[in-house]
């Protein structure tokens, strides 16, 4: 094993991680979320879902490996804000007694369906005029 400064991890002789001074030093919770709700909306949907916070954590603070307390203020701060508001904003689907948290389809508004009506109507036309061509 070799020895190292206070900045760095240790490794055994194999590699192996070992958690040396670098892991105990306090890393902010905002240094993991993403400071917008579209951001972590991304990020949830890149995950894939239903998740658990305690899995949407794991998926943010990777790779890095900071001290629990860490987790434990990102955990939070997901629980009981950005979550919520996510939630509330009709993003997500956020259950709070299971600590699940699922991405919502959007909605469609009105002039999404009217285009696709549209574009369904004009492609229909066109395959009969070719039809009658052909």
């Amino acid at each position: 094993m070799r020895l190292t400064s206070d900045k760095e991890l240790m490794y055994s002789e194999h590699g192996d991680r070992r958690a040396g001074p670098a892991a105990s030093e306090f890393i902010p919770a905002s240094e993991f979320i993403p400071a917008s709700d579209p951001g972590l909306y991304s990020v949830l949907e890149q995950m894939g879902t239903p998740a658990t916070v305690d899995e949407v954590v794991d998926y943010l603070i990777q790779p890095a490996d900071p001290p629990i307390e860490t987790w434990g203020d990102v955990h939070e701060q997901l629980y009981e804000e950005r979550l919520p508001a996510l939630d509330d904003a009709g993003f997500v689907e956020f259950d709070q007694v299971n600590g699940t948290v699922t991405v919502l389809e959007p909605e469609p508004d009105d002039h999404q369906l009217v285009t696709r009506a549209l574009v369904g109507a004009v492609s229909i036309v066109i395959l009969v005029v070719l039809f009658v061509i052909i």
